[in-house]
């Protein structure tokens, strides 16, 4: 494993996750000292924001060098899991899994595709477990805590090895008692990567994180927005709001960005009566699906833009060092309300990422000293100002794993560091051919794959969760942009042809 050396830290434990510094950022003791104060304003205000539930004595938060279990749980992100997010994405929590760890799914396995992760990628032999699900509508996390069996596999793990990491996409509460029902077990030190439940649900709250980077970065640092707790000021904010912007929108504040945003058409909307606007209001929240909103937020939907920006961090425990940057990436979206569909890093003039990366550094410290530990990321937007100076405005944080970190951790794993290859991320929708197994995707894109013994170059399949609807996540590697770009080519076609 690549270790930082901001990592390694006084007990020079091994890590699971590999962790390569590309940007390293020295704010002046000042501007700490003001982080501190700012942090202790946020915690005498939130008293139990940073408090870790007392499951058991040999729970904490942190990494330790022992296997882990891998856990992708989508049910704390607003509208997620009740849209299949947990049945497509759970095994992508595969790519960050090694030999002798296990893995938790939802619903179903699929054999093929971790033989694929262990053959193909030679990421090792985990254990997979599909817990029954008592409905539907059960979490993930909850499903491994009423699974015995589950409950007994990491329990004999942990003291096979003397402890174990429990590893989730965030760290929600239903997280937290699972990781303490098997430190309690297991009687030997459990870790959780990831913060208290309560500062996770905070970090991701765009309501909360507009206010706090206000405070730290600026007013003039995020977007004018305003957060709304019932219709009727939803309305009166929308009519101020459409007079001094173009483009509105309606947030969310737990949602990932694309499933909770409504963007508004300002003259459709301007001068409209009260009560018609009240009607018009709740038949759009209710066609997007939005059970009891509020609060939201009220924002500007910026245009144009140059470039929508996510900056991916570690925040470590303190005496482990700063919180790191390990990349900024430019985000792939589609849709008037800016669905994710990929990334490539970012080639953006030094000069503008250094602003990103000093911006990511700082709220990254702020964190830190509340007592964030885990993966972070936070995305922006680069405002087109002409040829005056560029505006970058910060929108939320993802305080949890996503689709460009895990992406970017398996290139540590599989190369050694992810900027030594030309990168992109991307989910291809094959429109009007079937969907097929993960045994045809691999016969179909053989040439084109990553493969472990390789040259370092090729198409990696990031979840087979969707291959039955004929759409596919990959990370394809390359060693220049245009390389990268053939292969995407290539892999689209491979697919829209088959059988043709």
């Amino acid at each position: 494993m690549n270790i930082a050396p901001d990592l390694a830290g006084k007990t020079g434990q091994q890590f699971r996750l590999p962790i390569v510094v590309h940007h390293r950022v020295k704010l002046p003791p000042e501007e700490r000292i003001r982080i501190a104060h700012l942090a202790r304003q946020i915690q005498t205000e939130s008293p139990r924001l940073c408090h870790a539930p007392n499951f058991s004595e040999n729970l904490s938060s942190g990494l330790i060098d022992a296997p882990a279990l891998l856990v992708e749980d989508h049910s704390g992100i607003q509208l997620a899991h009740e849209r299949g997010a947990d049945a497509h994405h759970s095994y992508r929590a595969l790519l960050l899994a090694g030999e002798g760890d296990l893995l938790a799914v939802y619903g179903k396995r699929y054999p093929a595709f971790e033989a694929y992760c262990r053959d193909w990628l030679g990421l090792g032999r985990v254990e997979v477990i599909a817990p029954p699900l008592a409905d539907p509508v059960q979490s993930l996390a909850d499903a491994c805590l009423n699974d015995r069996h589950l409950i007994a596999r990491a329990v004999k793990r942990a003291q096979h090895a003397g402890g174990l990491n429990v590893i989730p996409y965030m760290a929600t509460g239903a997280i937290w008692r699972l990781a303490g029902e098997i430190a309690q077990q297991a009687g030997v030190p459990v870790r959780l990567a990831g913060p208290a439940p309560a500062l996770m649900r905070a970090v991701n709250d765009k309501l909360w994180f507009a206010r706090w980077a206000a405070k730290l970065l600026g007013e003039e640092a995020v977007p004018h927005s305003r957060a709304v707790y019932g219709m009727a000021a939803l309305i009166g904010y929308l009519r101020r709001f459409m007079r001094e912007h173009r483009r509105v929108a309606i947030k969310l504040s737990h949602s990932a960005a694309s499933l909770g945003n409504l963007v508004l058409n300002n003259p459709e909307f301007s001068g409209m009566p009260a009560a018609e606007m009240s009607g018009r209001l709740v038949d759009m929240i209710d066609r997007a699906g939005w059970k009891n909103p509020f609060p939201l937020q009220v924002t500007a939907w910026e245009a144009p833009i140059k470039a929508t920006l996510s900056a991916q961090l570690w925040i470590p425990y303190p005496e482990d060092g700063s919180p790191i940057v390990e990349g900024v990436f430019d985000q792939i979206t589609a849709n008037s309300n800016a669905r994710f569909t990929g990334a490539v890093p970012s080639d953006l003039p030094k000069d503008v990422r250094d602003i990103v990366v000093e911006g990511a550094a700082r709220l990254g410290l702020l964190f830190q000293r509340l007592g964030y530990f885990g993966r972070c990321s936070f995305d922006a937007v680069l405002l087109d100002n002409g040829a005056m100076a560029p505006c970058l405005h910060w929108v939320e944080c993802n305080g949890r794993w996503g689709g460009v970190s895990i992406p970017m951790c398996l290139m540590n794993r599989l190369l050694g560091d992810w900027n030594s290859r030309s990168m992109l991320v991307t989910e291809q929708q094959i429109v009007g051919r079937p969907g097929l197994t993960m045994g045809q995707f691999l016969t179909v894109c053989e040439p084109e794959l990553f493969t472990a013994a390789g040259e370092g170059a090729g198409a990696v399949l990031l979840s087979p969760g969707k291959l039955a609807d004929g759409a596919f996540d990959l990370l394809i590697l390359g060693h220049d942009r245009n390389e990268v770009l053939k292969r995407g080519r290539a892999c689209a076609s491979r697919l829209a042809k088959r059988g043709l």
